[in-house]
C-alpha cells in the first residue's frame, strides 16, 4: 500500500509526537534505557562487520532491552518517510544528500585494494592502467550501473575499473577475491579486518581517490531521546576508538 501525499506530510509530525511521548514515559520511569526499544540504523554492510560485535556487546551491558536493526537503503529509498523512521544514518559525508538532518563527523578512511594472497597480477607499485585493466568486483547501490561513492571519482577522471561483477554490499568481497583472480576496492579499515583472518592481501591503489569522511546523521526531533542518544554516543565512541586486528 502506498501512502497518500497527505499521509506523507503527516508522517514526520506523527513521529515527532510519538517520540516526545516516549521520552516522557521513559524519563518518568527513571531508567530510560530499561524500556524496550527497536532502533533502526541505515549503513553499508561493512559498518556492521567492523563495529556490530562491540555495539551489541555494549548494548547487552548498558541497554539490555534495546534491539538493533541494520538496513541498507538505496538512493531511491531515501525520502521523507525513511528519514522519519531511521534512528541513525552512517555514511560518507558526500555520498548522500539528506536535508534537515543533524550530522556529526566520525572518522576518516581511505580506499585500498584487496586480492588473494596468490594473485600475482596485483602488487604494490602497479601502474594505474594495469590496475584498472585487472578484473574487478565492485559495489553498486543500483542494478545494471555503477552507483557508489568511489564511482563519483571514476566519472570525474573519465576512467573506470574493469568491473566483472557488481554487488549490493561489500561483505561478500573477501569470499570472492580469496578464491579467484579478481580484485576489489574497499575502505582500508574493512581491508585490515579481513586480511587479518583470510588468505587475502591489500595494497595501496595507484589511482587517487578522495578520503572517506564518515559521518553520523539523525533527525533533530530525536535529539533528546535517551535511547537514541545512547546509540549515537556509543557508536561514535566505538568508531573513534577502533583498532586494526592484530
Amino acid at each position: 500500500m502506498m501512502p497518500t501525499p497527505m499521509a506523507e506530510q503527516l508522517m514526520p509530525l506523527a513521529s515527532d509526537v510519538l517520540s516526545r511521548i516516549r521520552i516522557l514515559l521513559e524519563n518518568a520511569k527513571g531508567t530510560p534505557l530499561s524500556v524496550e526499544r527497536d532502533l533502526l540504523i541505515s549503513s553499508a554492510d561493512f559498518i556492521v562487520s567492523l563495529y556490530g560485535a562491540e555495539l551489541i556487546s555494549r548494548a547487552d551491558k548498558e541497554a539490555p532491552n534495546i534491539k538493533l536493526d541494520f538496513v541498507t537503503l538505496g538512493p531511491a529509498q531515501v525520502n521523507k518517510s525513511s528519514v522519519t523512521n531511521i534512528d541513525l544514518f552512517i555514511f560518507p559525508a558526500n555520498a548522500v544528500r539528506i536535508a534537515g538532518l543533524k550530522k556529526q563527523a566520525c572518522y576518516m578512511d581511505e580506499y585500498v585494494c584487496i586480492a588473494s594472497e596468490n594473485n600475482k597480477n596485483i602488487y604494490e607499485g602497479i601502474d594505474a592502467p594495469k590496475f584498472l585493466a585487472l578484473p574487478h568486483i565492485g559495489y553498486s547501490a543500483m542494478p545494471r550501473m555503477v552507483f557508489s561513492h568511489e564511482a563519483l571519482s571514476w566519472e570525474s577522471m573519465q576512467v573506470e575499473p574493469n568491473y566483472r561483477m557488481l554487488m549490493p554490499g561489500y561483505t561478500s568481497f573477501p569470499d570472492v577475491v580469496e578464491e579467484s583472480d579478481v580484485v576489489a576496492i574497499v575502505p582500508k579499515r574493512f581491508a585490515l579486518k579481513v586480511c587479518s583472518s583470510r588468505r587475502i592481501k591489500w595494497i595501496n591503489i595507484p589511482v587517487k581517490l578522495p578520503e572517506i569522511d564518515f559521518v553520523m546523521a539523525w533527525n533533530p526531533t530525536h535529539e533528546e531521546d535517551p535511547a537514541r542518544k545512547w546509540l549515537r554516543n556509543t557508536t561514535y565512541e566505538i568508531m573513534r576508538n577502533w583498532t586494526a586486528p592484530a
